[in-house]
């Protein structure tokens, strides 16, 4: 059902997306100071300008769900109204209504979709062509659940009300009545439930995008503190630390890896193997980096404020 929902949801085309706009999607009032690394201050601005976009571009998906959520809940009303007349679960109806009334898709009209739209480095139509002919199928009940949610639209007492659909600020926001459907009022409140679980999910993807330019930032700080500690540099202190410890790459290990893998692989052993090995070998300084920062920590004064939604 969910599939559906958001399926009728993108026919519909996006209203322009403002950066100043609140997404409404913090979990908690911002905090200016992220961490204290011995006595310095990281800040939510001194997070790198890729760590900020990152975390923009995710929130203004929130922005977005708001800004087609009204329509969206009109379908949603209108087609359990229509199941409920036609004693079926909406599952069924739009089972009945779309899925069932769209012209499936040939192998040559896959074919013809797949030359038109394929990229460079795609898998050949054979292995694609399931999945083109999903994508297709997908197209396609889409144009049918936009015909079918029109005529339902046609045959109800569908009222806009114009407000813009912002995130609430307070309790008296929750009420604005944005629309109604034969008399149902849908409300501000109704909007934010629905999309609750979007939310979170960017809560989290924030969460993360900053927690990963923190930890990086608070590295910096520590490797920067230990080399004016130690009289040097934090070039000498990653040579000393991280890449005079880098083990050797064997030929047997590359090898192990592209069998593991192979599968989702396009090439040969012998087309992939340096690649591999360079794969391997930055996995491998990864991991010392970590260790070496994880030392750092041990003996250094670190608090940490960011905390997870």
């Amino acid at each position: 059902m969910m599939f559906y929902l958001l399926l009728l949801s993108s026919i519909l085309a996006l209203t322009q997306i403002s950066s100043l706009q609140d997404c409404g999607c913090e979990d908690k009032p911002q905090i200016s100071v992220l961490a204290v690394v011995n006595g310095v201050k990281i800040r939510k601005d001194d997070l790198s300008i890729e760590a900020r976009t990152q975390v923009s571009v995710v929130q203004d998906q929130v922005i977005a769900a708001r800004n087609q959520a009204v329509d969206q809940y009109i379908n949603r009303l209108l087609l359990e109204a229509e199941a409920k007349r036609r004693g079926l679960t909406v599952a069924q109806l739009l089972e009945s209504e779309v899925k069932s009334k769209i012209v499936e898709p040939t192998e040559e009209e896959a074919k013809a979709y797949y030359e038109e739209n394929k990229i460079r480095g795609a898998p050949g139509f054979k292995t694609a062509k399931n999945a083109v002919l999903a994508r297709m199928r997908s197209e396609r009940e889409t144009v049918r659940a936009l015909e079918f949610t029109n005529a339902l639209r046609g045959r109800a007492q569908v009222e806009t009300s114009g407000l813009r659909v912002t995130a609430p600020r307070n309790e008296a926001d929750l009420a604005r009545v944005f629309a109604t459907v034969d008399g149902r009022e849908i409300t501000a409140r109704d909007i934010e439930h629905a999309l609750q679980s979007l939310i979170y999910q960017v809560q989290q993807q924030v969460y993360n995008i900053r927690k990963q330019d923190l930890d990086l930032k608070i590295n910096d700080l520590l490797l920067q503190h230990e080399a004016n500690r130690q009289g040097t540099t934090p070039k000498a202190l990653i040579d000393q630390h991280v890449r005079l410890r880098m083990p050797i790459i064997t030929e047997d290990q590359v090898r192990a890896y592209y069998e593991q893998h192979k599968s989702r692989m396009q090439g040969s052993f012998n087309d992939l193997k340096f690649g591999i090995m360079e794969q391997l070998l930055a996995l491998e300084q990864r991991k010392l980096a970590l260790a070496y920062a994880e030392e750092l920590r041990k003996t250094a004064a670190v608090q940490i404020y960011l905390t997870p939604p």
